[in-house]
């Protein structure tokens, strides 16, 4: 009888998988290991920890069902993990989303929103962006659409005066990033976009031939621009969206409840993501004042953000053939707009 007992006592203890500090119990057959990527940032960063998070609550919440092998950068860049996703090299990944499909391009569109208040309520989870449009999408690519990644706000940094109307804006010169929509929209701003790569913007704003640079959030512009400019307006003008996906066909062979699991723990992490990538971008904004810069915030004037909106609005026509007007008119009605 005390053999017997020590001999399930060893069999218990065998069945253990240990986490970091973290016990979780064995399924014997059917444990599934799947690979996880994010491909941008090493750790430590926002991005490793998130994926970190979510192995760990899935691999407790499925008993060990479902653990994940996390990986980084070192699998390749962010287009190549996409396709990795795609074909199922990989299973799941946080990262940038290609836009080899045309239809991703509507997230350039400007001030889809310009508060984090009403991008929970467009980006997140169960939203008609996402449940109508995003998971469409992702399907037809063979991936599932998990959940969003709002990296940040966009706004311009500049050199010469702080301009906020269109009429400040006048004469002065931009780098945008290389799309019609973006320079368009710029454009209606009251600027002159020069579409420049982002590797000469340093050189571009130091010989004078731009006056500042659009397209990147307090982040960017601390890191790249913050002993070139002397202002930064935050025009909030793009949320970067980045997205967790998941290969269709690994997917479909997960258990539907495993499946549930593994979407609480990613809605969980889509809503901590809105509240950090709010205080990140404030830590920095307030980061870009201690360095010497004047920051003026779109929001904290709401006329000449409803200016901005309508003007910069004026260029989603822009997108009915890259994107599809359906897609634009559903666009369109998320965010009250009419064409």
């Amino acid at each position: 009888m005390r053999i017997l007992r020590m001999v399930v006592i060893t069999c218990v203890l065998v069945g253990v998988i240990w986490t970091g500090s973290t016990e979780i119990s064995a399924a014997a057959s059917d444990a599934q290991i799947l690979k996880l990527a994010q491909a941008v940032y090493e750790a430590p960063s926002a991005h490793t920890d998130s994926v970190n998070r979510i192995a760990e609550a899935v691999a407790k919440r499925t008993d060990g069902r479902i653990t994940f092998k996390v990986f980084g950068p070192e699998l390749g860049d962010w287009t190549q993990i996409n396709e990795l996703v795609k074909i199922g090299g990989i299973d799941m990944a946080l990262n940038p989303i290609s836009t080899d499909d045309p239809r991703w391009n509507i997230n350039f569109c400007p001030y889809i929103v310009a508060t984090y208040e009403e991008a929970r309520k467009v980006f997140g989870p169960g939203s008609v962006l996402v449940e109508e449009m995003y998971k469409t999408w992702a399907e037809e690519n063979q991936v599932v659409w998990l959940g969003a990644w709002i990296q940040g706000f966009t706004g311009i940094s500049l050199s010469t005066r702080p301009a906020t109307t269109p009429e400040e804006a006048e004469g002065l010169k931009v780098r945008v990033p290389p799309m019609e929509v973006i320079e368009c929209y710029w454009e209606a701003l009251g600027f002159i976009p020069m579409a420049i790569p982002f590797s000469e913007v340093p050189q571009a704003i130091q010989m004078g031939v731009v006056d500042g640079q659009a397209g990147g959030g307090p982040f960017q512009t601390y890191s790249c621009c913050r002993d070139l400019n002397k202002y930064f307006v935050f025009y909030r003008d793009i949320v970067e969206i980045w997205a967790y996906t998941f290969n269709l066909e690994k997917w479909n062979a997960i258990d539907p409840e495993d499946q549930k699991i593994i979407q609480e723990v990613v809605n969980e992490e889509v809503l901590r993501r809105m509240d950090d990538a709010r205080l990140e971008d404030e830590e920095y904004l307030q980061k870009l004042k201690d360095y010497g810069l004047t920051v003026v915030d779109l929001v904290d004037t709401p006329e000449k953000l409803d200016v901005a909106k309508t003007r910069a609005r004026t260029c989603w026509g822009k997108m009915d053939e890259v994107v599809g007007k359906e897609w634009m008119d559903k666009l369109r009605a998320i965010v009250g707009e009419s064409k």
